[in-house]
């Protein structure tokens, strides 16, 4: 089975499809959203947020590839591409036709740009939760904040030639509920989780790509996260019109008075008032 798998999807460069966590639909919907999650995490991810929704929208919440349910090769790189185009994939085997909003938390917004930036016409906003947006390419003279960026990047790199300090960081994170609950990084699944830190997150072109994006695209982060260059965000936003952006005083992870945030900016992009 492993070769039939690695013939299809490896060679021959057929998209997997996606595990469904949740999905609801009605007959006239006002919108119909997707919810991507962040590295490390699972479809779980939106649960606060899915239960504060109005009655009468689509929904479907996926597993990114590598995490939750969805599959785990270990040959894939899991990233943004290979992300979009396994969710363009899975949405349209699940027979979506109309344009969908996105909604995307910390890598997921990540792909959520990859799948704006790849399929324009199945989109029709973004809202993005903590994305860590870097100017990663090392070439670049114009790029702004680049100490912050290089502090990051080093960070990353540290931490992806010490894989068990991820999980002892991560466990300790959790005990001091610094982390999603759903957050799971353990010696079964962190070559994934290291995979996809690479793809996504160093080797990023999310940042070029937003400000190309022509659909609404509203950013929320909490001034207090440390995986989020709230300047670069800033200037994302003045170079582009389609970007609008709130920040309060929180951290990464979709908790607490985060959740009503990400309810209302939801609600503010599909035009939907109170």
């Amino acid at each position: 089975m492993r070769f039939v798998d690695a013939l299809i999807h490896r060679h021959l460069r057929v998209p997997y499809s996606l595990h469904v966590y949740r999905q609801s639909t009605v007959s006239k919907p006002r919108m119909t959203l997707v919810f991507l999650h962040g590295i490390g995490n699972s479809g779980r991810t939106w649960d606060e947020v899915s239960m504060k929704l109005p009655d009468d929208v689509n929904l479907t919440v996926v597993d990114l590839l590598g995490f939750g349910d969805s599959p785990k090769p270990d040959w894939a790189t899991y990233d943004a591409k290979t992300q979009a185009r396994s969710l363009a994939k899975t949405l349209l085997g699940l027979g979506l036709q109309r344009r969908i909003i996105l909604v995307g938390h910390s890598m997921g917004a990540l792909v959520a740009v990859e799948f704006a930036k790849r399929y324009p016409t199945l989109v029709r906003s973004l809202v993005l939760c903590s994305p860590p947006l870097y100017n990663v390419d090392p070439t670049d003279d114009k790029r702004l904040f680049v100490e912050r960026d290089e502090q990051l990047r080093r960070l990353y790199e540290f931490a992806l030639k010490n894989p068990d300090n991820i999980i002892r960081l991560s466990k300790l994170a959790q005990r001091y509920n610094l982390l999603n609950p759903d957050f799971d990084v353990d010696r079964m699944n962190i070559d994934n989780y290291v995979l996809a830190l690479r793809a996504n997150i160093l080797n990023q072109t999310s940042m070029r790509d937003i400000v190309r994006i022509k659909r609404p695209i509203h950013i929320i982060y909490g001034t207090l996260d440390p995986f989020v260059i709230g300047q670069n965000i800033k200037r994302a936003a003045e170079v582009s019109e389609f970007i609008s952006v709130t920040k309060f005083l929180g951290g990464h992870e979709i908790t607490g008075g985060y959740v009503k945030r990400v309810v209302d900016a939801i609600k503010q992009q599909a035009g939907v008032k109170g």
